[in-house]
């Protein structure tokens, strides 16, 4: 499944980079690039870290939907 449509990353690149060592949504980004676009795809990045145990109500979501909503993205 396409997670991110910006960098077009699935959920397999997020799932293999939590699996790496990703933590947090800053860390998926820095390793496969999702989230780094609009942000739309920032709560399906969290749910697959919630998954694996990673990040349970990061503040980083919130921040990240803040500057989506500031930049116009959908």
């Amino acid at each position: 499944m396409l997670v991110c449509h910006c960098k077009s990353v699935s959920d397999r690149e997020v799932r293999n980079a939590i699996a790496a060592g990703a933590r947090d949504e800053f860390d998926v980004a820095a390793a496969c690039g999702a989230g780094t676009g609009c942000g739309g795809c920032v709560p399906t990045v969290s749910a697959l870290l919630a998954e694996q145990g990673c990040a349970p109500g990061c503040p980083v979501v919130g921040a990240l939907r803040r500057h989506a909503a500031e930049v116009g993205a959908p």
